[in-house]
């Protein structure tokens, strides 16, 4: 008997519609914080996705630059060895 005393709470039982009307506050609540979380989300992934169009765009001009560089630079030891095989030939 010390025990039941000692956990005992007397506690006014809910009726059903208060029942009803704290949980539906509750998934209400609920329901505004996973849609608020989800448009967060939708937000962020437009960010990412621009970012991630940047560098994409950055990395070509790069990739374009060094190709035209190599290009550039190929011609120019073709030339040269073209120019030292003249020389040697003549």
């Amino acid at each position: 008997m010390g025990v039941w005393g000692c956990f005992y709470r007397p506690m006014e039982p809910l009726n059903n519609e208060q029942r009803i009307d704290r949980l539906e506050t509750n998934m209400e609540k609920l329901e505004k914080k996973v849609d608020d979380g989800f448009a967060e989300t939708r937000v962020e992934f437009r960010a990412v996705r621009g970012e991630i169009g940047a560098v994409n765009r950055s990395l070509h001009a790069m990739w374009l630059t060094m190709a035209i560089g190599f290009g550039g630079m190929s011609v120019a030891m073709i030339l040269g060895f073209a120019g030292i095989l003249l020389q040697h030939h003549l």
